[in-house]
């Protein structure tokens, strides 16, 4: 019975992926063009009504003048009046090193048979409010500092 209902769940997962509705587009997003030096920015790369078949490869963030601080990856499956609707969302939280202008470079990504190419985006670095640069992030944020020195104190006796 659960090799029946396995295979028919198959046959209704195919059916509905060949139904899709709508054209597939890829294109990423930010919600601030804008930022202090320091504080994050979240990059969305979205696939909508795509296959990208684990396929998709981030830009090299320390190359474009980011530190990445952290990624997330999400899809979602719609079915309504039967249309169905996909999407998967690649995001990234990233700060810009240093103050001046850094483009988010294009990314592309096979879907269906064919390249799909998202549109650089430009983030200008401003300093801070107050004139003061932030303490630089570690490389990896995971890691633990390093632990300060112990101090020696030597004790002579009179």
């Amino acid at each position: 019975m659960r090799n029946v209902l396995f295979i028919f769940s198959l046959l209704l997962w195919n059916a509905l992926s060949l139904n899709a509705q709508g054209e597939t587009r890829f294109y990423a997003e930010v919600k601030a063009t804008e930022v202090a030096v320091g504080d994050p920015i979240k990059v969305s790369f979205v696939l909508e009504n795509g296959k990208n078949n684990g396929r998709f490869t981030p830009p090299d963030w320390q190359a474009a003048g980011f530190l990445l601080l952290g990624s997330s990856q999400s899809s979602n499956i719609s079915i309504s009046n039967g249309e169905s609707t996909s999407s998967a969302t690649y995001q990234y939280t990233i700060t810009p090193m240093e103050e001046g202008a850094w483009t988010i470079p294009s990314v592309r990504i096979k879907s269906n048979g064919t390249e799909l190419e998202t549109q650089p985006i430009e983030i200008h670095a401003v300093p801070n409010a107050d004139g003061t640069r932030p303490a630089r992030p570690r490389s990896n944020p995971f890691e633990e500092p390093a632990p300060e020195p112990k101090k020696r104190i030597k004790t002579i006796k009179m």
